[in-house]
Protein backbone atom coordinates (compact mmCIF):
# COMPACT_ATOMS: atom_id res chain seq x y z
CA UNK A 1 0.00 0.00 0.00
CA UNK A 2 2.66 2.78 0.92
CA UNK A 3 5.08 1.26 -1.90
CA UNK A 4 1.78 1.98 -4.44
CA UNK A 5 0.88 5.66 -2.77
CA UNK A 6 5.07 6.50 -3.33
CA UNK A 7 5.09 5.19 -6.89
CA UNK A 8 1.49 6.95 -7.34
CA UNK A 9 2.49 10.30 -6.09
CA UNK A 10 6.34 9.73 -8.31
CA UNK A 11 4.65 9.46 -11.38
CA UNK A 12 2.79 12.97 -11.17
CA UNK A 13 6.24 14.60 -9.74
CA UNK A 14 7.37 13.04 -13.11
CA UNK A 15 4.84 13.95 -15.31
CA UNK A 16 4.76 17.62 -13.47
CA UNK A 17 8.15 17.78 -14.55
CA UNK A 18 7.98 16.69 -18.02
CA UNK A 19 4.73 18.72 -18.60
CA UNK A 20 6.34 21.71 -17.24
CA UNK A 21 9.58 21.84 -19.67
CA UNK A 22 7.52 20.68 -22.44
CA UNK A 23 5.56 23.80 -22.14
CA UNK A 24 8.53 26.04 -21.94
CA UNK A 25 7.52 27.38 -18.28
CA UNK A 26 10.67 29.45 -18.83
CA UNK A 27 10.14 31.06 -21.50
CA UNK A 28 6.75 32.23 -20.30
CA UNK A 29 8.17 32.90 -16.39
CA UNK A 30 10.38 35.53 -18.10
CA UNK A 31 7.41 36.99 -20.12
CA UNK A 32 5.26 37.16 -16.50
CA UNK A 33 8.07 38.84 -14.95
CA UNK A 34 8.20 41.81 -17.55
CA UNK A 35 4.40 42.38 -17.51
CA UNK A 36 4.72 42.26 -13.53
CA UNK A 37 7.18 45.29 -13.75
CA UNK A 38 4.21 47.05 -15.02
CA UNK A 39 1.48 45.53 -12.61
CA UNK A 40 3.46 45.70 -9.48
CA UNK A 41 2.19 49.44 -8.77
CA UNK A 42 -1.26 49.08 -9.99
CA UNK A 43 -2.48 45.81 -8.03
CA UNK A 44 -0.67 46.48 -4.72
CA UNK A 45 -2.78 50.17 -4.99
CA UNK A 46 -5.82 48.15 -5.55
CA UNK A 47 -5.20 46.28 -3.00
CA UNK A 48 -4.22 48.67 -0.44
CA UNK A 49 -7.58 49.90 -1.38
CA UNK A 50 -9.33 46.24 -0.34
CA UNK A 51 -7.43 46.51 2.50
CA UNK A 52 -7.63 50.08 3.73
CA UNK A 53 -11.57 49.99 4.04
CA UNK A 54 -11.13 48.34 7.48
CA UNK A 55 -6.89 48.81 8.58
CA UNK A 56 -6.68 52.17 6.62
CA UNK A 57 -4.32 52.88 3.97
CA UNK A 58 -1.39 54.06 5.65
CA UNK A 59 -1.59 50.50 7.68
CA UNK A 60 -2.04 48.61 4.67
CA UNK A 61 0.64 50.08 2.87
CA UNK A 62 2.70 49.97 5.55
CA UNK A 63 1.99 46.31 6.13
CA UNK A 64 2.66 45.44 2.47
CA UNK A 65 5.76 47.13 2.29
CA UNK A 66 7.13 44.94 5.14
CA UNK A 67 6.26 41.94 3.55
CA UNK A 68 8.05 42.95 0.51
CA UNK A 69 10.98 44.25 2.73
CA UNK A 70 11.37 40.70 4.08
CA UNK A 71 11.37 39.24 0.54
CA UNK A 72 13.15 41.27 -1.49
CA UNK A 73 15.10 43.63 0.85
CA UNK A 74 14.77 47.24 1.69
CA UNK A 75 15.83 48.61 -1.75
CA UNK A 76 13.70 47.38 -4.07
CA UNK A 77 10.41 47.52 -2.07
CA UNK A 78 11.91 51.16 -1.66
CA UNK A 79 11.46 51.25 -5.66
CA UNK A 80 7.94 49.48 -5.62
CA UNK A 81 6.33 52.09 -3.05
CA UNK A 82 7.93 54.65 -4.95
CA UNK A 83 6.08 53.12 -7.98
CA UNK A 84 2.80 53.08 -6.10
CA UNK A 85 3.07 56.33 -5.07
CA UNK A 86 3.49 58.25 -8.65
CA UNK A 87 0.96 56.00 -9.77
CA UNK A 88 -2.07 56.60 -7.49
CA UNK A 89 -4.59 59.37 -9.08
CA UNK A 90 -4.30 62.68 -7.72
CA UNK A 91 -5.85 64.24 -11.42
CA UNK A 92 -9.32 66.35 -10.13
CA UNK A 93 -12.11 66.50 -12.41
CA UNK A 94 -14.36 63.68 -13.69
CA UNK A 95 -12.73 62.98 -17.28
CA UNK A 96 -8.70 62.46 -15.61
CA UNK A 97 -9.99 60.63 -12.64
CA UNK A 98 -11.94 57.97 -15.20
CA UNK A 99 -9.18 58.25 -17.38
CA UNK A 100 -6.58 57.46 -14.28
CA UNK A 101 -9.44 54.74 -13.11
CA UNK A 102 -8.99 52.65 -16.08
CA UNK A 103 -5.56 52.85 -16.66
CA UNK A 104 -5.32 51.32 -13.22
CA UNK A 105 -7.76 48.92 -13.76
CA UNK A 106 -6.01 47.74 -17.41
CA UNK A 107 -2.45 47.79 -15.32
CA UNK A 108 -3.30 45.54 -13.02
CA UNK A 109 -4.58 42.88 -14.44
CA UNK A 110 -2.25 42.90 -17.51
CA UNK A 111 -0.21 40.65 -15.55
CA UNK A 112 -3.00 38.07 -14.46
CA UNK A 113 -4.32 38.21 -18.27
CA UNK A 114 -1.10 37.08 -19.14
CA UNK A 115 -0.87 34.53 -16.26
CA UNK A 116 -4.09 33.34 -17.77
CA UNK A 117 -2.34 32.39 -21.01
CA UNK A 118 0.36 30.49 -19.66
CA UNK A 119 -1.60 28.64 -17.28
CA UNK A 120 -3.88 27.92 -20.55
CA UNK A 121 -0.64 26.85 -22.15
CA UNK A 122 -0.03 24.42 -19.43
CA UNK A 123 -3.68 22.72 -19.00
CA UNK A 124 -3.16 22.27 -23.27
CA UNK A 125 -6.82 24.45 -23.80
CA UNK A 126 -6.98 28.18 -25.33
CA UNK A 127 -9.98 30.43 -25.89
CA UNK A 128 -12.31 29.58 -29.31
CA UNK A 129 -11.69 30.91 -32.10
CA UNK A 130 -14.32 33.63 -32.47
CA UNK A 131 -14.94 37.28 -34.51
CA UNK A 132 -16.13 38.96 -30.93
CA UNK A 133 -12.33 39.53 -29.79
CA UNK A 134 -13.57 42.80 -27.93
CA UNK A 135 -16.11 40.85 -25.51
CA UNK A 136 -13.38 38.57 -24.75
CA UNK A 137 -10.94 40.83 -24.17
CA UNK A 138 -13.12 42.80 -21.39
CA UNK A 139 -14.60 39.53 -20.10
CA UNK A 140 -10.67 38.49 -19.68
CA UNK A 141 -9.91 41.96 -17.94
CA UNK A 142 -12.93 41.49 -15.91
CA UNK A 143 -11.86 37.93 -14.27
CA UNK A 144 -8.49 39.10 -13.80
CA UNK A 145 -10.07 42.11 -11.78
CA UNK A 146 -11.56 39.97 -9.69
CA UNK A 147 -8.81 37.89 -9.00
CA UNK A 148 -7.20 40.93 -7.74
CA UNK A 149 -9.95 41.76 -5.84
CA UNK A 150 -9.18 38.21 -4.28
CA UNK A 151 -5.80 38.76 -3.53
CA UNK A 152 -7.07 42.06 -1.68
CA UNK A 153 -9.60 40.04 0.52
CA UNK A 154 -7.21 37.48 1.19
CA UNK A 155 -4.34 39.85 2.16
CA UNK A 156 -6.91 41.60 4.57
CA UNK A 157 -7.79 38.64 6.22
CA UNK A 158 -4.23 37.58 6.63
CA UNK A 159 -3.38 40.65 7.97
CA UNK A 160 -6.03 40.73 10.24
CA UNK A 161 -5.52 37.36 11.51
CA UNK A 162 -1.80 37.80 11.95
CA UNK A 163 -3.10 40.99 14.28
CA UNK A 164 -5.30 38.83 16.62
CA UNK A 165 -2.39 35.62 16.65
CA UNK A 166 0.24 38.40 17.88
CA UNK A 167 -1.95 39.97 20.44
CA UNK A 168 -3.28 36.17 21.81
CA UNK A 169 0.40 35.25 21.92
CA UNK A 170 1.80 38.19 23.15
CA UNK A 171 -0.45 38.14 25.94
CA UNK A 172 0.11 34.11 26.53
CA UNK A 173 3.83 35.11 26.74
CA UNK A 174 3.08 35.23 30.30
CA UNK A 175 1.51 32.30 31.06
CA UNK A 176 3.25 29.68 28.92
CA UNK A 177 6.66 29.01 28.94
CA UNK A 178 8.31 28.85 25.34
CA UNK A 179 5.29 31.09 24.03
CA UNK A 180 7.58 32.47 21.24
CA UNK A 181 8.37 28.87 19.76
CA UNK A 182 4.42 28.65 19.29
CA UNK A 183 3.88 32.03 18.35
CA UNK A 184 6.76 31.70 15.72
CA UNK A 185 5.51 28.24 14.31
CA UNK A 186 1.84 29.42 14.40
CA UNK A 187 2.50 32.66 11.89
CA UNK A 188 3.97 30.46 10.01
CA UNK A 189 1.35 28.12 9.31
CA UNK A 190 -1.25 30.62 8.84
CA UNK A 191 1.04 32.52 6.09
CA UNK A 192 1.36 29.18 4.53
CA UNK A 193 -2.39 29.02 4.91
CA UNK A 194 -2.74 31.97 2.90
CA UNK A 195 -0.09 31.62 0.00
CA UNK A 196 -2.37 28.01 -0.21
CA UNK A 197 -5.08 30.21 -0.64
CA UNK A 198 -4.38 32.70 -2.98
CA UNK A 199 -3.03 29.91 -5.06
CA UNK A 200 -5.51 28.31 -5.36
CA UNK A 201 -7.75 31.36 -6.11
CA UNK A 202 -5.53 31.78 -9.08
CA UNK A 203 -5.22 27.91 -10.25
CA UNK A 204 -9.46 27.53 -9.76
CA UNK A 205 -10.36 31.16 -11.85
CA UNK A 206 -7.95 31.91 -14.00
CA UNK A 207 -7.42 28.73 -16.60
CA UNK A 208 -10.07 27.97 -18.71
CA UNK A 209 -10.75 24.35 -17.40
CA UNK A 210 -13.49 23.44 -15.04
CA UNK A 211 -12.27 22.45 -11.92
CA UNK A 212 -13.24 22.30 -8.10
CA UNK A 213 -11.44 23.43 -4.89
CA UNK A 214 -10.54 19.74 -3.90
CA UNK A 215 -8.54 19.30 -7.32
CA UNK A 216 -6.80 22.52 -7.12
CA UNK A 217 -6.00 22.40 -3.31
CA UNK A 218 -3.13 19.98 -2.98
CA UNK A 219 -1.19 21.93 -5.69
CA UNK A 220 -1.95 24.64 -4.65
CA UNK A 221 -0.26 23.74 -1.44
CA UNK A 222 2.59 22.28 -3.31
CA UNK A 223 2.97 25.16 -4.85
CA UNK A 224 2.73 27.35 -1.73
CA UNK A 225 5.70 25.68 -0.02
CA UNK A 226 8.01 25.76 -2.41
CA UNK A 227 7.07 29.31 -3.12
CA UNK A 228 7.79 29.69 0.98
CA UNK A 229 10.98 28.10 0.65
CA UNK A 230 12.02 29.84 -2.29
CA UNK A 231 11.47 33.18 -0.98
CA UNK A 232 13.59 32.42 2.01
CA UNK A 233 16.48 30.94 0.02
CA UNK A 234 16.34 33.85 -2.66
CA UNK A 235 15.70 36.72 0.46
CA UNK A 236 18.76 35.09 1.76
CA UNK A 237 20.83 35.10 -1.77
CA UNK A 238 20.00 38.50 -2.24
CA UNK A 239 21.50 39.58 1.27
CA UNK A 240 24.59 38.40 0.90
CA UNK A 241 25.02 39.39 -3.17
CA UNK A 242 26.28 42.10 -4.97
CA UNK A 243 22.83 42.26 -7.30
CA UNK A 244 22.05 46.01 -6.49
CA UNK A 245 25.14 47.12 -6.85
CA UNK A 246 26.48 44.78 -9.73
CA UNK A 247 23.63 46.47 -11.88
CA UNK A 248 23.93 50.24 -10.76
CA UNK A 249 20.52 51.97 -11.03
CA UNK A 250 18.93 49.45 -12.39
CA UNK A 251 19.87 46.95 -9.57
CA UNK A 252 15.94 47.01 -8.03
CA UNK A 253 14.62 46.45 -10.94
CA UNK A 254 17.01 42.95 -11.52
CA UNK A 255 16.22 42.02 -8.03
CA UNK A 256 11.75 42.58 -8.45
CA UNK A 257 12.84 40.34 -11.68
CA UNK A 258 14.31 37.84 -10.08
CA UNK A 259 12.36 37.40 -7.18
CA UNK A 260 9.43 36.99 -9.75
CA UNK A 261 10.86 34.83 -12.31
CA UNK A 262 11.10 32.54 -9.75
CA UNK A 263 7.72 32.92 -8.20
CA UNK A 264 6.55 32.48 -11.93
CA UNK A 265 8.53 29.39 -12.39
CA UNK A 266 6.17 27.55 -9.30
CA UNK A 267 3.44 28.85 -10.29
CA UNK A 268 3.49 27.40 -13.47
CA UNK A 269 5.31 23.74 -11.74
CA UNK A 270 2.40 24.33 -9.66
CA UNK A 271 -0.32 24.35 -12.57
CA UNK A 272 1.48 21.32 -13.67
CA UNK A 273 1.65 19.14 -11.01
CA UNK A 274 -2.25 20.16 -10.67
CA UNK A 275 -2.92 18.97 -14.03
CA UNK A 276 -0.93 15.21 -13.69
CA UNK A 277 -2.74 14.56 -10.32
CA UNK A 278 -6.40 15.06 -11.61
CA UNK A 279 -5.43 12.99 -15.04
CA UNK A 280 -3.40 10.43 -12.31
CA UNK A 281 -6.92 10.24 -10.65
CA UNK A 282 -8.99 9.90 -13.55
CA UNK A 283 -10.45 13.04 -13.67
CA UNK A 284 -11.45 14.52 -17.06
CA UNK A 285 -9.62 17.26 -18.42
CA UNK A 286 -13.00 19.61 -19.32
CA UNK A 287 -12.22 23.26 -20.63
CA UNK A 288 -15.15 25.77 -20.41
CA UNK A 289 -17.75 26.53 -22.29
CA UNK A 290 -15.50 29.85 -23.73
CA UNK A 291 -12.44 27.55 -24.63
CA UNK A 292 -11.38 23.96 -26.40
CA UNK A 293 -8.44 21.58 -25.86
CA UNK A 294 -5.22 21.69 -27.45
CA UNK A 295 -3.86 18.52 -29.36
CA UNK A 296 0.17 18.59 -29.92
CA UNK A 297 0.71 16.32 -32.59
CA UNK A 298 4.38 15.57 -34.09
CA UNK A 299 3.95 15.22 -37.89
CA UNK A 300 6.87 12.98 -39.83
CA UNK A 301 9.01 14.27 -42.12
CA UNK A 302 7.18 13.05 -46.29
CA UNK A 303 9.71 13.13 -48.72
CA UNK A 304 8.58 14.35 -52.04
CA UNK A 305 8.34 11.81 -55.10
Amino acid sequence: MVKRTLIFWWNVVQDAISLWLERNAFSYAGSLAFYTLFSLAPTIIIAVTVIGVVLGEDAAQGQIVAQLEGALGVEAASAIEQAVAQSRIEESGLLPTFLGFAALIVGATTVFAQMQFSLNTIWGVTAKPTSNSILIFIKNRLLSLTVVLSIGFILLVSLVLGVVLRGVLQAADYLVPYASFFTTTLESLVSLAVVTLLFATIFKVLPDVVLRWQDVFIGALVTAALFTIGRSVIAVYLAHTATASTYGAAGSVVMILLWVYYSSLILLFGAAFTRSLLLRRGRPLIPRNSAILVKHELIPKTTEA
